[in-house]
């Protein structure tokens, strides 16, 4: 596995708790910062591509419209 694979399934992991956590945490004040500050990191330092970055940020949109649906 290269470098960069490594970097970025470490990066693609740490979005993804950080996701999970957020779900757990939706509703809470700033509950998506730290997912949105991985995101923005990950790309930053090049590890997710555009398109990745953005694919993260649709996740982050639906896990708040899937709560407010359940909250409905």
């Amino acid at each position: 596995m290269s470098l960069q694979q490594r970097d970025h399934d470490t990066a693609v992991g740490w979005i993804n708790a950080e996701l999970a956590d957020l779900r757990r945490d939706v509703g809470k004040p700033n509950a998506s910062a730290a997912a949105r500050s991985a995101i923005t990191l990950a790309f930053l330092l090049r590890a997710i591509s555009d398109t990745e970055q953005r694919e993260f940020q649709v996740r982050i949109d639906d896990i708040y419209k899937a709560s407010r649906a359940t909250a409905a």
